[in-house]
């Protein structure tokens, strides 16, 4: 990775995000797709997700912004009407620091946007990971235990059970792979990884909050690289929450701690609308009946199929 320029870090790192989450959001099943108007597509030069049903800046995004050709107003406004045309007033761009033209920030802002937090991207090459020790049991899975993973997520993640579709449409799926970490027989952490070409992205990760400290990061971390390498990967790339000495993440120094770098700042910037009451009320009681409908649905089939 030594020879790679910062250019072409920006390049391997944004777009295989885009492709990623585009290929996530594809994975989910209809019966999700469907009632929640998802939105994955390339819009021209870029990648743009949305779920209207919800409408947040969490799903509605816009990647890969001036990296591999400078980006323009018409590119942005052809991305932004994507949102605009599915009635979404939410929606952020997550855009690196080395985008071209340099004043892009500008166009961002003449439309709306606020800058807000930094992501940090990282990326190591096809060494060898570093020896780690933890108590947990680590396990590649398939879809045998896709709700298992789906539980970790969701409670990682803040999420109610009506996201559980999405979250485990992929696994099972080409080019996904899916780890859980167990304390004893519990599952507490999830890890996962989508190879595209000789690239392996390792986002979608987390760990119960009364689990962590105990190596499940570098397990799950450890766990993609090993099979990435099987796979023939080059190169892993990933993100965390930027490292500051007012706000230090401990997520960053472990990715370190594997072996990976810094390849820069990522800048996102969200534009938001107020929502009243009375659609966060409906938005509320759309995902609440959704997510009972689903689960209760699921759990009746498991019922079936326990009393065979």
């Amino acid at each position: 990775m030594s020879d790679l320029t910062p250019e072409m870090l920006a390049e391997i790192n944004e777009f295989v995000e885009g492709e990623s989450y585009v290929n996530y959001f594809l994975c989910a099943p209809p019966e999700f797709a469907k009632p929640f108007r998802l939105e994955a597509r390339r819009v021209g030069p870029v990648w743009v997700t949305a779920i209207p049903a919800v409408d947040n800046v969490t799903h509605n995004r816009i990647m890969g912004f001036g990296v591999g050709k400078p980006g323009t107003e018409s590119v942005l406004d052809d991305a932004i009407a994507v949102f605009q045309s599915a009635g979404c007033k939410n929606y952020m761009a997550a855009v690196s620091s080395l985008a071209q033209p340099a004043h892009y920030s500008e166009w961002f802002a003449a439309r709306g946007f606020n800058l807000g937090r930094n992501w940090a991207k990282m990326y190591r090459g096809n060494e060898p990971t570093p020896a780690f020790s933890t108590d947990l049991r680590v396990e590649t899975i398939g879809v045998d235990q896709a709700d298992a993973y789906a539980d970790v997520m969701l409670s990682v993640f803040g999420m109610t059970s009506a996201y559980r579709p999405l979250l485990k449409g992929n696994i099972g799926k080409p080019g996904w792979y899916h780890s859980l970490a167990f304390a004893g027989d519990k599952p507490v952490s999830a890890g996962t990884m989508f190879v595209n070409g000789e690239v392996a992205w390792m986002n979608l990760s987390g760990t119960l909050m009364g689990y962590r400290k105990r190596g499940a990061q570098n397990a799950m971390l450890a766990r993609g690289i090993e099979m990435g390498l099987s796979l023939g990967c080059k190169w892993f790339v990933a993100e965390t929450r930027e490292d500051t000495p007012e706000s230090p993440n401990p997520s960053y120094h472990n990715m370190l701690r594997k072996g990976f770098k810094l390849a820069y700042l990522q800048r996102c910037f969200y534009h938001q609308s107020p929502v009243s009451f009375g659609e966060k009320i409906r938005r509320a009681l759309f995902v609440a009946s959704y997510g009972l409908r689903f689960e209760g649905q699921r759990l009746m089939k498991q019922k079936k199929k326990a009393g065979r």
